[in-house]
């Protein structure tokens, strides 16, 4: 069972696709054209801000790559931060990697601008910060508690020189790069980034607008999910720790009587009777779930008819959909393949529900 403690509320569930072959790990670059697109304003402050919340939004076709754990121990993160130039802005929340540790004090001692935002209240017997944040601080770093408007900051995102954002469903834990599924969007595409950076500066206490097509929660994460799980005509694949929010779980049933194949993987984790809910209404209605035990599924990913995926923090669940503050992303290409293929061996893998 992984150890980056919890979402805060919902079940501990997750999904995946039966489709594909063996699991693909990694990095590699996404290639293709056009851009993401949309819009809506917000303002910053710790408040939930985002793009368009009512539909499916812009879906980036370049610049994501995809990066599968357990594969590298996040060496690439690790690297990524080493090699900065000139920034390392991180919202995490649950930092005890000593290497990633060690990466950030060494941008620091380098001269380069290193803020952290952690957050700071957590269930019982699901994590702490405090070490750590006084360990930064310590060092220099500008590190700061997340908003308390949010019940958690469950975000995981570093951005890089504000040109790359990484945006996970990833803690930086010692057990997550080794024991867990986890799915790192490393992403350059320029307006992704600059929202990543907005919400970012809106967090620490620099009020900032926020425009652009990432999924955000509170506001915006729930109805892109719904509408992308609207768009689907041939199949669903999801892979998550958690999934019982309703909106959603309605979504997954409208999809089936419209004749499209899901099929969902679960972590193995005693699910609550929320989850235990879920679980019967979306089997009723033709829906193929799954449970896995190892690697644990961490992992929040949804991929619609294999050509649209998202990966982000946000669990399916109404706690991290309507009162976390959360992150993800759309997009599109061939890196869509290495999170359907690895859902896939997942879902060959699991036990039957």
């Amino acid at each position: 069972m992984g150890t980056d403690g919890g979402s805060g509320g919902g079940v501990a569930t997750g999904g995946g696709l039966a489709t594909g072959g063996g699991s693909v790990t990694g990095g590699g670059s996404a290639t293709g054209g056009g851009t993401a697109t949309g819009g809506g304003t917000a303002t910053g402050g710790g408040s939930a801000a985002g793009g368009a919340g009512g539909g499916l939004g812009g879906v980036t076709t370049t610049g994501v790559s995809i990066i599968v754990e357990p594969s590298d121990n996040a060496t690439a993160l690790k690297n990524a931060i080493l090699n900065a130039r000139t920034s390392v802005h991180m919202t995490m929340y649950l930092l005890s990697s000593t290497p990633i540790i060690n990466a950030l004090i060494s941008q620091k001692q380098a001269g380069h601008e290193v803020k952290v935002l952690l957050n700071q209240t957590f269930t019982a017997g699901m994590g702490s910060n405090s070490s750590v944040f006084t360990q930064l601080q310590a060092s220099g770093i500008d590190v700061k508690w997340a908003p308390s408007t949010f019940t958690l900051t469950h975000e995981k995102c570093v951005i890089i020189d504000g040109t790359t954002a990484w945006v996970m469903t990833m803690n930086a834990t010692t057990s997550a790069p080794t024991g867990n599924r986890e799915y790192l969007a490393v992403d350059t595409f320029a307006p992704d980034v600059q929202e990543a950076e907005a919400i970012f500066q809106s967090d620490f206490g620099v009020p900032t607008p926020i425009t652009g097509d990432l999924l955000v929660s509170p506001m915006t994460s729930r109805p892109r999910l719904n509408a992308l799980i609207a768009s689907a005509t041939r199949t669903i694949d999801i892979e998550a720790e958690e999934l019982s929010d309703y909106q959603i779980v309605t979504g997954l049933q409208s999809a089936r009587m419209r004749n499209v194949t899901v099929h969902v993987v679960l972590s193995d984790t005693t699910p609550t009777s929320a989850q235990t809910t879920a679980i019967n209404q979306l089997k009723s209605y033709g829906v193929e779930l799954v449970t896995v035990s190892t690697p644990y599924i961490h992992a929040k990913s949804l991929v619609v008819d294999g050509t649209t995926a998202y990966v982000g923090s946000e669990n399916f669940t109404t706690s991290s959909l309507q009162y976390n503050r959360e992150l993800g992303v759309f997009f599109s290409g061939p890196e869509v393949q290495k999170v359907l293929s690895t859902t896939a061996t997942d879902f060959a893998n699991g036990m039957k529900l």
